[in-house]
């Protein structure tokens, strides 16, 4: 069997066996999932040699009705070897964070399957293949955040679960036009054909991008981010955060170099996009109390740096190479110091079950190795020099100047600027969060809590630690892979990039700076009030608009009342329909009864005429036979109304059904004609 396939079938099995193993002993099933996650990563390590001369693809026949069509490149190579890491120190961390939570085996079934939807998702080469993974990664996910059961896990699970399914519905409509218009299910196959389609191309790639763009949070699709990262566990937060949202923009990656061949218009959406997901997520983030949403907001803005560097690979075309390698660089550091931050919120919520930083004010100011850790997640983030951020944003920064320099054109130079100030926000509510956790003085926490930092949960965030450093220093060690394999895939070479040059050094400053006056006149002065015990933070944004409750909702409630008023039409005309027949059935049977019963009085036999000529008088004869008669028809009746009470019965479940069936599909119902009048709009 090939090895894509053990990589893929490795943690779907370990799930199962793991969750019997727990029903007999906790302690075993951890040491389980910690050498099952420990031997994927080597498998996956072990493959790196063969991937960095070619791709390699494997067919397996007869699955999901098309085959299972798995293809291993640099790009899914890169998501593998991510994700692989990141679930084997999540699994070790786990084990230090669940030890009071309930449930865990539950958890860690779950844990193990979302994986190997994960890792199905970028290893597919059938468009069937990845949506079926990626919308199996959404529902076992979903379990992962509302493991809690308590009313905000469930409210944020509905939210999670809603927007994936619709974003799945829209999807699927997506690969069946792309499936009618190109005849084939292989993504290599399709890129061929999609892109000479004309105009129906971009009703098919936006459909399919629609539950990718879910995934990775992108405006104003995000409404589900804050509360999902918040409700889960921290380790499923670290996931989603730092792997999960990379499905959607790889995703997206897929949809616009390999099925639409770098198609512009797309590629200048997605770079709009990416600006907005910059500054919205910014600004929100430095709004936010609670050190997770501030995180969560902060994979929003991140998003945005990427959106841009995927709309600069189609921007720049043949010459997007650097583009696209600086933005699978970026996905990676994102895991990366993601990761290690939620993991060191973590720890916090572990001691104090606590998350709001007016409450854990200078928690950290003593905890030297937690305070270094974090730290060095803090510098990656800002794309401090030293740090992988930095390379990456670096080059994302040279891709925008390449992009103005081959199109002279203004809006990529005032795009440059948005970029460093978004930078600068970034900057900003990093400091926000680390000044309050780490470097505000409470006497309050000193010598307190230092035994409950375990070096199960530190293990982890020091080896994230020492890859964010790795990078920084050793950046051709990632970047080399990648540069060839941009040019592999048909990318003009690359010139050689100086990374730290003055030019660079000086961007990261100003962001830098930026960032520290953002902090000190607006953070300080207008969202930190000052009180007799020291001062606490508020949160403004708690009564802006909000694009769920404020718009989503209220649009979702007229649409369900409206296609609720067409579902009753037809569920009338359906009874309306019946009751017709039903009269009908009703005047055929009575025209039968009077038929019957003159029949029967014409056709009375000779020996019964000779009978009633024996009758004293005509009138005792016409009363025998009106009797006669009144008895029949009250037979007749009997039947009639038991037919009629059987028709009647048929009908009220007939019509009970049809408002099942009305329930049922009604989401299905308004996706299917917005998509329709998408269709004809668009085509």
């Amino acid at each position: 069997m090939n090895t894509l396939v053990y990589i893929l079938i490795l943690p779907l099995l370990g799930a199962f066996i793991g969750y019997y193993i727990g029903t007999k002993n906790e302690m075993k099933r951890d040491l389980f999932n910690i050498v099952l996650t420990a031997i994927e990563l080597l498998l996956v390590i072990t493959l790196f040699p063969a991937i960095n001369d070619q791709a390699i693809e494997y067919m397996v026949p007869n699955v999901m009705g098309t085959g299972l069509h798995l293809k291993v490149d640099m790009l899914r190579y890169a998501m593998l070897f991510i994700s692989a890491l990141a679930w084997f120190l999540t699994t070790m961390y786990s084990t230090q964070y669940l030890i009071k939570k309930k449930n865990r085996n539950r958890y860690y079934f779950f844990f193990m399957l979302t994986y190997a939807m994960t890792i199905g998702v970028f290893m597919s080469e059938n468009i069937i293949n990845l949506f079926t993974f990626f919308e199996g990664m959404s529902l076992t996910s979903y379990a992962l955040v509302i493991h809690d059961e308590d009313k905000y896990s469930h409210e944020a699970g509905k939210s999670y679960l809603a927007m994936a399914i619709a974003g799945g519905l829209v999807m699927l409509f997506g690969i069946f036009l792309a499936f009618d218009y190109t005849g084939t299910l292989d993504i290599e196959e399709m890129g061929k054909i999609l892109p000479n389609l004309g105009d129906i191309k971009y009703v098919i790639a936006l459909l399919i991008m629609f539950g990718f763009m879910i995934k990775a949070s992108v405006f104003p699709l995000h409404t589900w981010l804050p509360k999902a990262y918040t409700a889960a566990p921290t380790p499923s937060s670290a996931l989603l955060s730092g792997i999960l949202l990379k499905t959607g923009l790889f995703g997206i990656i897929i949809v616009l170099v390999e099925m639409m061949n770098y198609d512009m218009p797309i590629a200048v959406l997605l770079y709009c996009l990416g600006l907005v997901n910059i500054f919205l997520g910014g600004i929100l983030a430095m709004m936010q109390r609670n050190i997770k949403r501030i995180i969560a907001y902060s994979s929003m803005s991140q998003t945005g740096f990427m959106l841009m560097g995927i709309g600069l690979v189609g921007i720049l075309g043949k010459e997007g190479g650097l583009a696209l390698s600086a933005t699978i660089l970026y996905m990676i550091n994102h895991a990366f110091f993601k990761i290690l931050l939620f993991m060191g919120t973590g720890i916090i919520y572990m001691i104090l079950g606590e998350l709001s930083i007016n409450k854990i004010s200078g928690f950290g100011h003593k905890k030297q190795k937690l305070k270094a850790f974090f730290l060095i997640g803090v510098l990656g983030l800002c794309a401090f020099p030293g740090f992988n951020g930095f390379v990456s944003k670096t080059l994302l920064h040279e891709a925008i100047l390449e992009a103005y320099h081959l199109t002279h054109h203004h809006f990529f130079k005032i795009t440059e600027y948005f970029f460093i100030i978004g930078g600068g926000l970034t900057v900003a509510y990093m400091l926000k969060l680390f000044v309050a956790i780490f470097m505000e003085k409470n006497s309050d926490f000193y010598g307190k809590y230092n035994e409950l930092v375990h070096k199960r949960a530190l293990i982890p965030m020091g080896i994230l630690a020492g890859l964010i450093v790795f990078i920084g220093v050793f950046p051709n060690a990632i970047l080399t892979p990648l540069i060839r394999y941009a040019e592999g895939i048909g990318f003009d070479a690359i010139s050689h990039v100086v990374i730290y040059s003055s030019e660079s050094v000086i961007y990261s400053m100003m962001s830098l700076l930026i960032g520290v006056l953002i902090y000190q006149l607006f953070i300080q002065r207008k969202l930190y009030v000052k009180n007799k015990t020291g001062g606490a933070y508020f949160n403004p944004s708690l009564g802006w608009f909000s694009i769920e409750t404020d718009l989503f909702e209220p649009v979702l409630k007229m649409l369900y009342k409206v296609f609720s008023f067409l579902f009753t039409l037809i569920d009338n005309w359906l009874l309306f329909t019946a009751k017709i027949l039903a009269d009908g059935i009703k005047s055929i049977s009575n025209v039968d009864i009077v038929t019957s019963i003159d029949r029967e009085f014409k056709s009375v036999p000779l020996g019964a005429s000779m009978m009633l000529k024996g009758l004293k008088s005509k009138k005792d004869a016409l009363k025998n036979i009106e009797a006669k008669v009144k008895i029949n028809e009250a037979l007749e009746l009997d039947l009639v109304q038991g037919q009629t009470s059987k028709l009647k019965e048929l009908i009220v479940k007939g019509h009970s059904k049809m408002t099942s069936i009305s329930n049922s599909i009604f989401l299905f119902g308004i996706v299917v004609v917005f998509c329709f009048l998408f269709v004809y709009v668009m085509g």
